[in-house]
């Protein structure tokens, strides 16, 4: 085997490794991005459910001042 064809044989090898490399981080890649929106979800639902807290109890509030300013006028 003559040396450019030891050459060859490495580059292609080391060619071979190298797109095996690239299509497990693009894999890896793809996965994280799919854990990242996962996550990011997860977080726009607990914000959405502390909004919706903060709403019933100022609802509940507004609503408790209304029947108070009801029975001090009625009563």
């Amino acid at each position: 085997m003559a040396n450019e064809e030891l050459y060859q044989l490495t580059k292609d090898g080391f060619d071979q490794v190298r797109a095996e490399v690239n299509q497990r981080l693009d894999q890896m890649d793809v996965r994280l991005r799919t854990v990242e929106n996962s996550i990011s979800e997860l977080r726009g639902k607990e914000s959405t459910i502390e909004g919706m807290r903060n709403w019933i109890t100022i609802v509940c509030a507004t609503g408790a001042v209304i029947i108070s300013i009801a029975v001090a006028i009625f009563k």
